[in-house]
């Protein structure tokens, strides 16, 4: 068997005898990239010698091989449908907006796929708008892998960018310190449509610079921190979930409610929201075990 794993370059392929080995290449243009691939990949196939280490033809970049024991089992991949089982994504601990381009590529072509074999079901029926149905939403990956791959040629400082947006204001480490009450505030962590609209007004600029240029001296700790609008809001209902479960655990001096019991008013009707004594201390444990601090990057854990 043949397990080939690549970052951006053409790899050679062969086949292996069937005497339960698996062979391994990498090739990339960025040595850390293909050694962080490599350590992935050996540690899931149990292999712990040193690979074989070449240059590429062009000198810059990496090659590296080992034939190593075949696994009993596949490689890692997809452990379940939760939808935070995520490692299988990506070859470092986050995801690159590369990887995500490439992923939403290959979502594409499954599902051009999928609909292809929809169009001859095992049962004669017919699935005519649904298989339209799904060519539509592959041709909406492939536009999005397209707009994704050209945030991460920016990113990577291929696609030169324009110093400042057009109302003057700066982004990256030139924004620090400074106040933007338009589009979001200051943009020290642009988004994607930002670094896209500043790569489309770079080709006229005057003035240019490249994401890295722009993005040096911005304090690694809040390059570290930093976090979407999307998962704050995710953590933010996690943290409700958890408090509402909370308050059912905790006795209300107000209506003497047990656990387990919602509050009730003086009538005896069941209410939803707790009384504030009750819920202030459901919040204050939530807040203590989970470490929230309002807007940093902490997952909310189930009790």
């Amino acid at each position: 068997m043949t397990q080939t794993t690549q970052d951006s370059d053409t790899t050679a392929r062969r086949s292996l005898p069937d005497d339960g080995q698996a062979e391994i290449r990498i090739m990339s243009a960025d040595p850390d990239a293909a050694q962080l691939v490599w350590e992935k990949t050996a540690t899931a196939l149990g292999h712990h010698a040193t690979p074989r280490r070449r240059p590429t033809r062009d000198g810059d970049g990496v090659r590296l091989y080992a034939v190593v024991d075949a696994p009993d089992r596949p490689l890692p991949g997809q452990q379940d449908a939760a939808e935070d089982s995520t490692s299988h994504l990506m070859a470092g601990p986050r995801i690159t907006v590369d990887e995500l381009s490439v992923h939403c590529s290959a979502a594409a072509v499954w599902i051009d796929q999928l609909a292809r074999a929809a169009e001859t079901p095992d049962t004669p029926v017919e699935l005519a708008d649904d298989i339209e149905a799904l060519r539509r939403e592959a041709g909406a990956l492939r536009e999005r892998a397209e707009r994704l791959h050209k945030v991460a040629r920016i990113i990577e400082g291929d696609i030169p960018l324009a110093a400042g947006f057009t109302s003057g204001d700066k982004w990256g480490s030139a924004a620090l310190d400074t106040d933007r009450e338009d589009f979001g505030g200051p943009a020290v962590i642009p988004t994607a449509n930002q670094l896209l609209h500043l790569a489309g007004t770079g080709a006229w600029a005057s003035t240019t610079l490249t994401y890295p240029e722009g993005m040096d001296g911005v304090p690694g700790s809040l390059l570290k921190s930093w976090e979407s609008k999307t998962a704050q809001q995710r953590r933010a209902r996690e943290r409700d979930a958890a408090i509402a479960q909370e308050v059912l655990r905790i006795e209300c001096e107000r209506c003497e409610a047990g656990s387990g019991e919602h509050c009730r008013t003086k009538t005896g009707r069941a209410a939803e929201q707790a009384h504030t004594p009750r819920q202030r201390e459901a919040e204050a444990n939530v807040d203590a075990r989970i470490g929230w601090l309002g807007d940093n990057p902490v997952a909310v854990d189930e009790p």
